[in-house]
């Protein structure tokens, strides 16, 4: 990919702070790296290989979307929204369990303007440069839509400035340099370094030792049952790649011929895998598909362990699951859906991997290290469930 390095003079300066932590589960990329310019200038490389340059600290960022709270809310628990002017709305609907956290600790989150957004094609460069921001931060599917019309070279003709982070579409690989590239970003290098040492400690093992498993078990993840289409699933990317990188076989890969899509009722009961694992959250509010057989799985900081079990429980009522052996084996699970967009989607490879690999895996403590992080990292105690099982 052509690397381009931008320039953005700013009213600020800033020393930058060395980086050194690098870790198996993304770290091979130089994506997210900083060099100093001198004078309190840095330069960052996004995700997608643009070197962006710094004369000082950025003071101004709009986000694309409001889930880039995920990693502020750890990187600055004192004051999660610091400098953030405007964002999306996606948090809000798909996380109001966490944005409701948010509020308790930072009341004034409810006062950030919002933007729209490029999927829903309610997003203007006009609203973006009224915020005046020092930088834009896209999510790579912001990216990747705005690529496909005008928008991007709009960006760039109006001097807007941005960098891309990714936690949705190859977390494996991108976690990581996301985590590093928001921590210079936003001024919270020390604690992202601090995060992605405790990240590092916990995935890379798990991805080491799945390396050389002799058995992978198969493994069907199920998007969001009951929002989405029966059967809706990822292959090679999101969720999907953690699946395989902690050990297991995603059906999806030899069943899809992208990276997401939908299986049939027959195809996930042909394959007969040993493992269903459904993504749920707070959708209490949304509305379900029509097309859908079964209804949401509660999770969330509001879900309590009842609730949980039994809307997991529920998902035999798809036609023709009830056959399924992964049902009377008890190894259907449910993880958090936001898991799939967030630097926490090291509780999926803990998960994932002693799910997957019980024997393998016994020593892993997912629930702890959950706990533990929000002790360290998060501006409020860890509550609700966020993973469960039958």
């Amino acid at each position: 990919m052509r690397r381009r390095t931008l320039l953005l003079a700013l009213p600020l300066t800033a020393a930058l702070t060395a980086c050194g932590v690098a870790s198996r589960a993304g770290g091979g990329s130089s994506a997210g790296t900083a060099s100093s310019s001198g004078g309190g200038g840095f330069t960052v490389t996004d995700v997608v290989g643009r070197e962006v340059a710094f004369e000082a600290q950025p003071r101004r960022v709009v986000m694309s979307e409001s889930r880039q709270a995920y990693s502020l809310a750890l990187l600055n628990k004192g004051n999660p929204i610091d400098k953030v002017v405007a964002w999306g709305t996606d948090l809000q609907k798909a996380a109001p369990d966490f944005y409701d956290k948010l509020l308790e600790v930072a009341p004034a989150t409810k006062d950030i303007p919002t933007i729209g957004s490029l999927k829903s094609g309610d997003l203007t460069v006009e609203s973006l440069v009224s915020h005046q921001p020092d930088v834009v931060v896209l999510t790579l599917d912001s990216y990747n839509e705005g690529q496909q019309g005008d928008f991007i070279s709009k960006m760039e003709a109006q001097g807007l400035r941005y960098v891309v982070t990714d936690f949705r579409r190859d977390p494996v690989k991108n976690t990581v340099p996301s985590v590093r590239l928001l921590g210079e970003i936003m001024d919270y290098r020390d604690t992202a370094e601090q995060f992605l040492e405790f990240y590092s400690t916990h995935v890379d093992p798990v991805v080491d030792k799945a390396k050389g498993l002799s058995t992978r078990p198969t493994t069907f993840l199920w998007r969001g049952p009951g929002l989405n289409d029966p059967c809706s699933t990822y292959s090679t990317a999101n969720l999907g790649a953690v699946v395989t990188a902690t050990g297991g076989t995603n059906i999806a890969d030899d069943l899809l011929p992208g990276e997401e899509g939908v299986l049939t009722p027959e195809q996930v009961i042909a394959s007969a895998p040993q493992n269903i694992i459904a993504t749920g959250g707070e959708w209490g509010a949304q509305k379900l598909k029509d097309t859908a057989k079964t209804s949401y799985v509660h999770l969330g900081y509001k879900a309590d362990e009842a609730s949980a079990r039994a809307s997991l429980e529920q998902l035999k009522d798809q036609p023709g699951f009830d056959q399924l052996t992964a049902f009377a084996d008890k190894r259907v699970y449910g993880v958090y859906h936001q898991f799939y967009d967030a630097p926490y989607n090291f509780v999926a490879y803990l998960a994932f991997a002693k799910w997957q690999s019980p024997e393998e895996f016994k020593d892993l403590d997912p629930q702890g290290t959950w706990e533990e992080f929000h002790e360290t990292f998060m501006p409020w105690k860890a509550q609700g469930v966020f993973i469960t099982g039958i």
